[in-house]
């Protein structure tokens, strides 16, 4: 087929809405043609393709498959270049699951010029792809996937703990939302309800305010244990297992040797030899594995220490800071409409309430002491039992 694409000799299977085939050519059909022709005109003239849509169904107008016209459907025409008389094969593609993509430049793409008769101009079609990406930037979707591109500091971000689907923000009266899809669908397909982005924004604020006046006891201790595991695992079993390779190979080397000086059964060869097969197989398994989690405490160890240095700064937040969100969070999980988990880069996943406003946990430590111990006296005691110097004293 793709030889078939760039010698120019493809045939079509299907005929576009416009068109009739025959023998394997395209044919213009003039009713459907006629509709083609309108929708461009319109489209150019600045009428949107919902109501273009709205009118051809009001004419009862039938689609190629006899349903009715949506927004989508016409922008389908309009995105279509065989209307110019030119042929662009393989904008499809099956994987190695027989699955049907959309080519965005995993492969190549052939275009025919003058396949067919056409029923639009190039200039026509050229000026319809400009109003399409002028209109798709300003409503912030990305041209030719169809998706709303990450406009909103949670967009994307926020996954419903019960269902996993990912949260839509919503516009209501004195108020932005964001919802579970499924729950805007129906309430028994999901049951957590909406959370107002104020909330959401003001958790936020208290949760990194929590991380600077927490830092010495939770973010510095974690930094060393991340560097002490990774010094850990690369200066100790990865060692042991390139050793034990490697003595395997030697022993494999013996084994030929012995078995070519006819010193060893070929039997007792071939099993033996496949016991250490398999154990190097096992041992290069191992590395990789561990490398993996070498590379995955690498990246949280300089998540970890970003963070670190953002709360040294000791600027505690009173209102929401999207670049620092985008910097710091990966998401946010809903569990219940009254508390959410941010999951962060570093690989930390905090719960923190949801409240209207933002909290500067000045008192933070005492706060935590109080819940651990009812008494003064011990509250004290416990307190000076963590300080470890004069340092940690200032501040």
């Amino acid at each position: 087929m793709r030889q078939r694409f760039a010698s120019g000799e493809f045939r079509v299977s299907s005929a576009p809405y416009g068109y009739k085939l025959r023998d394997g050519n395209l044919l213009i059909y003039p009713a459907e043609a006629r509709t083609v022709k309108h929708i461009f005109h319109k489209f150019l003239t600045g009428t949107s393709t919902t109501q273009i849509a709205k009118e051809l169904n009001g004419h009862q107008v039938a689609t190629q498959r006899g349903g009715h016209w949506r927004s989508n459907t016409v922008l389908n025409i309009l995105r279509n270049i065989n209307y110019t008389g030119d042929m662009l094969c393989q904008k499809t593609y099956r994987d190695d699951q027989y699955h049907r993509h959309f080519n965005h430049g995993e492969l190549a793409q052939y275009l025919i010029e003058n396949h067919h008769p056409s029923l639009i101009s190039h200039q026509a079609f050229d000026q319809a792809q400009k109003i399409i990406k002028e209109n798709a930037q300003k409503r912030h979707i990305e041209v030719g996937t169809h998706k709303y591109q990450q406009h909103y500091p949670f967009s994307g971000k926020i996954i419903c703990g019960y269902c996993s689907t990912t949260f839509k923000r919503q516009t209501r009266p004195n108020k932005i939302c964001w919802a579970c899809q499924k729950h805007l669908k129906s309430a028994k397909q999901c049951p957590i309800k909406a959370i107002s982005e104020e909330s959401l924004e003001a958790a936020f604020c208290s949760m990194m305010n929590k991380l600077i006046f927490s830092q010495k006891f939770l973010l510095q201790p974690l930094l060393e244990e991340l560097q002490n595991q990774a010094n850990s695992n690369s200066n100790g079993e990865l060692g042991k297992l390139a050793e034990q390779i490697k003595a395997n190979d030697h022993k494999a080397e013996t084994l030929t040797r012995l078995m070519q000086s006819g010193l060893l059964d070929k039997a007792i060869y071939v099993n033996q030899t496949a016991k250490l097969e398999q154990d190097t197989y096992q041992c290069r398994q191992k590395i990789k594995l561990l490398n993996s989690q070498n590379t995955d405490s690498a990246n949280n160890f300089e998540e970890v220490r970003s963070l670190l240095r953002w709360c040294q700064k000791g600027q505690t937040l009173t209102s929401f800071n999207p670049n620092l969100f985008q910097t710091f969070a990966q998401q946010i999980i809903v569990n219940d409409p009254t508390e959410v988990i941010f999951k962060l880069k570093c690989a930390l996943e905090l719960t923190e309430k949801l409240t209207k406003k933002a909290a500067v946990y000045q008192q933070f430590y005492r706060g935590i002491i109080k819940q651990r111990f009812n008494e003064p006296i011990k509250q004290a005691e416990y307190l000076y039992s963590i300080i470890e110097s004069e340092g940690d004293l200032i501040g």
